[in-house]
C-alpha cells in the first residue's frame, strides 16, 4: 500500500512525497524529515495519508518557538 507524506507551512502545502512502503516506515520518514524540512523551508507540520482511501493516518505539528518581547 502506498502513502503520501505531505509537509505544510501553515495551511499551504510545501512538499509531498509518495512513499510506497509500509505505514511504520512512512511515519518514521515523516518524523525524521520534519526538522530538516523545517530548517529548509519553515514547514510547521507533516501528515501521512493513505493513497487508496485518502484517510490521514498520522499528523505531527512542530511548535514554533515563542518570541518574548523585552
Amino acid at each position: 500500500m502506498a502513502y503520501k507524506i505531505t509537509f505544510r507551512k501553515g495551511k499551504r502545502i510545501s512538499a509531498t512525497k509518495l512513499w510506497p512502503c509500509d505505514l511504520e516506515a512512512a511515519i518514521a520518514h515523516a518524523r525524521a524529515q520534519l526538522p530538516h524540512q523545517q530548517a529548509l523551508s519553515g514547514v510547521t507540520s507533516v501528515s501521512v495519508t493513505c493513497e487508496r482511501t485518502g484517510e490521514v493516518v498520522f499528523t505531527l505539528t512542530e511548535r514554533q518557538p515563542e518570541t518574548v518581547d523585552l
